[in-house]
């Protein structure tokens, strides 16, 4: 996968099943955020090779609207600043259409003292990231992907994300999603069934919750080291 001409993700192989919660963990610069926005369809990004295949159907070439209609919801690393709207105003917009209460997704997320104000203009990291989950929830996704979830934000907020996550897999067809992270602290609130590392644009492996263990443990640069030695 291409960025202006620039190869981001060199070799990515992923297979989600149903009821399959992955971690997708790696350093920073790995790859994983564009990863997902590859999958989702963001105009600039270029598969150059393989597919994306979802539902059985090659959704490669979809734009990413169509995308969207199916079911496939990005929640960002760092969520867009919306100047002159309001978070009453998405959440209405998006439950209009979901058919769910705003004031319901607002306390699951705790940002009703937010609803009046514009979309992460002043907010801290921990009100930005629990505002974008909040419209993440309300859209009901078939598959959600969740991009540094615990990143930038303070314990009690990871709590309630973590909760508000948890209730958007339960109300999936699939009950599954993908979680980037390099934190991993998501992990204290969320197992996974599986675990995948991506590094230096590559997933090098995937397995189960152990491999964050291995994390943990390790970090990052030892595994750095382990697959150039491997490789």
């Amino acid at each position: 996968m291409a960025v202006g001409g620039r190869v981001i993700v060199k070799s990515a192989s992923l297979t989600l099943k149903e009821n399959t919660v992955l971690f997708l963990l790696g350093p920073n610069g790995s790859g994983k955020s564009t990863l997902l926005k590859a999958i989702v369809g963001y105009p600039g990004l270029e598969v150059l090779m393989g597919s994306i295949v979802y539902e059985e159907e090659d959704i490669t070439s979809k734009p990413m609207e169509y995308r969207v209609s199916r079911g496939l919801t990005l929640a960002h690393q760092i969520p867009p600043k919306l100047t002159g709207v309001r978070i009453r105003q998405l959440l209405e917009a998006i439950c209009k259409r979901t058919n769910c209460d705003p004031l319901e997704v607002a306390g699951d997320l705790e940002i009703k003292h937010l609803l009046d104000r514009e979309f992460g203009k002043g907010f801290s990291g921990g009100e930005l990231k629990r505002a974008e989950i909040a419209m993440l929830l309300a859209q009901r996704p078939k598959l959600p992907l969740i991009d540094e979830p615990d990143s930038g934000v303070d314990v009690d907020s990871i709590e309630v994300i973590a909760s508000a996550i948890r209730k958007i897999i339960s109300n999936t067809s699939s009950k599954s999603a993908i979680i980037v992270t390099h934190s991993a602290q998501i992990s204290k609130y969320i197992t996974p069934t599986e675990t995948c590392i991506m590094i230096s644009g590559e997933v090098k492996t995937c397995s189960g919750p152990e491999l964050l263990g291995e994390v943990f443990e390790h970090g990052f640069r030892e595994l750095v080291r382990e697959y150039k030695r491997a490789g």
